[in-house]
């Protein structure tokens, strides 16, 4: 694990809060006192806190799934050629979809976009999840040095709500049936200036949709598209079988849902033929961009609403 913040070469495994406090003043002068606060409380947390064998947690959104480790090292400054990252070595022992959590969980988790402390629900909610009985006290801190380090500023609260936001989208996204979801990817097509046509369900030989700028495939761009919606990563075998069927003036659209193995990713740069991938957490990046100009059909199948931050 590692985390990026420059501070100028500091030895954050042996540096004392205050130096630490010294290092940020001055290289982050720019920052507001809560913005400093909170980056000399998580960096120092992360150098000098935090100590071998504590249980740590990680989001990996593309698979969706959580991954639980044990803290193994201790603090090494691994130095670029303008400054340095913090890493710690981690055994990572567990896996945790985030469909296996409660409502609440998910909500408290969210997308832990930042170094912090999660409350002993959520994590006893992980823990059950594994049909452990592991303690989660090795992870939990109440004392009021952890209340400062936790604190966030308002560019901090803005990203991790705006990352919380899409883990909620894609938890719609993945309840819907395979032919909504295949629906919804022609709706994101449709928002992106493209008409569609579906091909119907059984024997479509790789292609769910057409897309192009006729809607009947006449014209270039022809998109052909094809979506999985299903929690195993689509293999090599799968996207050479899919490129195999495209035409030489294609582009090829490649949606699955449950990610693609590594591969499948080289089957997609090595093409012929233009290929894009997306799995669920690229869809919805691609989908929440465009869904200001989605029409009627898209937002019934998944009703957003817009939200204003202050600037």
């Amino acid at each position: 694990m590692a985390i990026y913040w420059l501070l100028d070469g500091l030895d954050l495994g042996h540096a004392s809060r205050e130096q630490v406090k010294e290092c940020v003043d001055r290289l982050y002068a720019d920052k507001s006192p809560q913005a400093r606060a909170m980056i000399v409380g998580q960096t120092y947390r992360f150098g000098s806190v935090m100590s071998c064998g504590d249980t740590v947690v990680t989001y990996d959104p593309a698979r969706r799934q959580y991954h639980i480790g044990i803290l193994t090292g201790d603090c090494m400054t691994v130095r670029a050629d303008a400054d340095a990252c913090y890493t710690r070595e981690v055994r990572w022992e567990h896996i945790v979809p985030r469909d296996a959590l409660s409502d609440t969980s998910r909500n408290s988790l969210g997308t832990i976009a930042t170094l912090s402390l999660i409350n002993e629900d959520a994590y006893a909610d992980l823990a059950h999840s594994l049909k452990e009985e592991r303690s989660p006290d090795v992870i939990i801190e109440s004392d009021a040095a952890s209340s400062a380090d936790d604190m966030t500023d308002d560019e901090e609260i803005r990203m991790v709500t705006e990352e919380e936001a899409l883990e909620k989208i894609k938890d719609r996204i993945h309840a819907l049936d395979w032919d909504d979801m295949e629906r919804l990817v022609a709706g994101m097509l449709r928002a992106m200036g493209y008409r569609t046509m579906m091909t119907g369900s059984g024997g479509d030989q790789g292609r769910d949709i057409i897309a192009s700028p006729d809607g009947l495939g006449l014209s270039s761009p022809r998109i052909v598209v094809e979506v999985k919606h299903r929690k195993e990563s689509m293999g090599a075998p799968a996207l050479r079988s899919f490129i195999a069927g495209l035409r030489d003036a294609d582009r090829g659209l490649y949606v699955s849902t449950g990610g693609f193995t590594k591969e499948a990713l080289y089957e997609a740069e090595r093409a012929r033929i233009p290929v894009t991938l997306l799995d669920l957490d690229q869809f919805t990046r691609v989908l929440v961009d465009n869904y200001e100009n989605a029409d009627t059909q898209t937002r019934t199948l998944l009703p957003l609403t817009h939200i204003y931050w202050p600037a």
